[in-house]
């Protein structure tokens, strides 16, 4: 592994330039030297720069952006010292630090055992400074609104809003940052609602929280990377055309298999009685309504093929359908948004303060999709991975999958329980990972599979779904299962993360 060598620390001055002039190593600056070869010495250099700085500048913090980014940024580090002027060191045309003059001591905190770096109000005050070349010294005002914002929306985000700036005064009032002060108050005040956000905020995370309406910033960020995924992919077109029967048997699995594989469980049979017959199993009448409500919004024809305009009209919609499915299981608030985080295992889903803000955000980015199964598969996770309440939130991700499908004149399509599996990896990685591609391979075996059922005759279309062990759990029915959507083959474009 390649290794520095700093003249007088490691070795003394005359061994290393001795060194140096046989080949054994090589000087890249006044007192640094390197057993590097020329491929390893801008790795070299990127992850042991603070040794560097160190070495050529022993009371020097990192500041401005490096104190956040604690790297190199194209190889550019930006470090504070007591010097009287500020100026700039090149190491081996890889690594440049830009050495600016100020207080080595105050508003500082340790990020490794030998060097410091300013501590957040200082942080926000540098970063705002005007900077000049290719790369800045500071990240800039959005990036101070954003830091900003993520601390309003804590427990004590007001407090620690107001401490932040009774400590930056004092700090810029005695290093010459009252310009950069004057800024940071202004963003405080405008989170704080003292200020007015318009002409003051820039960053729409800051905005959103000003305006009480926060989102989820790393989930929108994942949204994102879904649309852009799936607008690379070229998924074909599986138009449905209409049989009054074909659709009632079609919606029928449809509500059987969602809740299935949501815990509500019944054998088909009594499925066929809560559905068809109108019955209740005996002493499980919320269970019996669940698939029954299910059933209802997913048979309305009508009702499916019209899909909300406006990130207003999507929320609404989704607390009317989450309504009319939950009406009975009072104690889950049918139809209103979540109060309490909720959690899937050891993913948590986004925070009830940033459900509104999040979906608005995430609608945006659906309307950047194309229309068609593309379009359905992003709402799907949309709902999913925003989990908007207490319960039935997996089941209205269907439903709005579905709507989006027919909507757009598509087959719907039903995930068979012996294929839970296989959804719920593809939404762990898409959620833990930014991968998509099972996800989306998942969805389109399941839409092509259920365009190939027969639906018209009930009867041969319940005993296709057996045959193939649609109905069992995927430990059972798998290999069957697998046999018969492996021939439904497409080519997904890579995943560029």
């Amino acid at each position: 592994m390649p290794n520095l060598y700093f003249s007088n620390q490691t070795e003394p001055a005359k061994d290393l330039a001795k060194k140096a002039k046989s080949g054994v190593i090589t000087r890249i600056h006044q007192g640094i030297y390197t057993d590097a070869k020329p491929s390893e010495l801008e790795g070299l250099l990127m992850s042991k720069w603070h040794e560097v700085v160190k070495y050529l500048q022993p009371d020097a913090i990192a500041s401005h952006r490096t104190a956040q980014e604690l790297r190199p940024k194209e190889g550019l580090v930006v470090v504070t010292s007591s010097i009287k002027q500020q100026r700039k060191v090149h190491v081996a045309q890889v690594l440049t630090i830009d050495i600016q003059a100020g207080s080595t001591n105050d508003l500082t905190e340790p990020f490794l055992p030998t060097m410091h770096r300013s501590s957040p109000p200082r942080m926000y005050l540098e970063n705002l400074t005007s900077g000049r070349g290719v790369i800045s010294k500071s990240l800039g005002q959005e990036w101070v609104e954003e830091r900003l914002s993520i601390a309003m929306r804590k427990t004590d985000g007001e407090k620690e809003l107001n401490s932040i700036r009774d400590t930056a005064r004092e700090f810029a009032n005695a290093n010459g940052l009252e310009k950069e002060f004057t800024k940071l108050n202004k963003i405080i005040s405008a989170l704080l609602s003292t200020h007015p956000v318009e002409g003051t905020l820039k960053n729409s995370v800051a905005i959103a929280t000003a305006k009480h309406e926060p989102y989820d910033v790393v989930r929108v960020e994942r949204f994102q990377a879904l649309a852009d995924y799936l607008n690379r992919c070229q998924l074909p077109e599986v138009p449905y055309t209409h049989t009054k029967s074909a659709w009632r048997h079609l919606s029928f699995f449809e509500s059987y298999f969602s809740n299935f594989i949501e815990g509500t469980e019944f054998e088909i049979d009594e499925a066929e009685d809560i559905v068809f017959l109108s019955k209740q199993i005996s002493n499980r009448h919320q269970d019996s309504h669940d698939v029954y409500a299910v059933f209802q919004q997913v048979s309305d024809y009508q009702a499916m093929s019209i899909f909300p305009e406006t990130a207003e009209e999507f929320t609404k919609e989704l607390q009317r359908r989450h309504f009319d499915m939950m009406l009975e299981r009072k104690e889950k608030n049918p139809g209103s948004f979540k109060s309490k985080a909720n959690k899937a295992g050891t993913s948590t889903f986004v925070m009830p303060e940033d459900v509104i803000g999040t979906l608005t955000k995430g609608f945006e980015i659906y309307k950047t999709v194309k229309a068609g199964l593309e379009a359905a598969i992003f709402m799907q996770f949309l709902v999913s991975e925003c989990h908007p309440f207490d319960d039935g939130n997996g089941r209205l991700s269907r439903i709005m999958m579905n709507a989006v499908l027919h909507s757009n004149d598509q087959y719907k399509l039903i995930v068979p329980t012996v294929h839970r599996d296989s959804y719920l990896n593809g939404l762990r990685k898409a959620t833990r990972e930014n991968k998509f591609a099972t996800l989306v391979k998942v969805f389109y075996q399941l839409q092509k599979y259920t365009a190939s059922i027969d639906w018209v005759d009930y009867g041969e279309a319940r005993d296709s779904l057996e045959s193939h062990r649609a109905q069992l759990l995927p430990d059972e029915g798998v290999p069957t299962f697998n046999k018969v959507i492996r021939g439904f083959k497409f080519d997904l474009p890579p995943e560029l993360n």
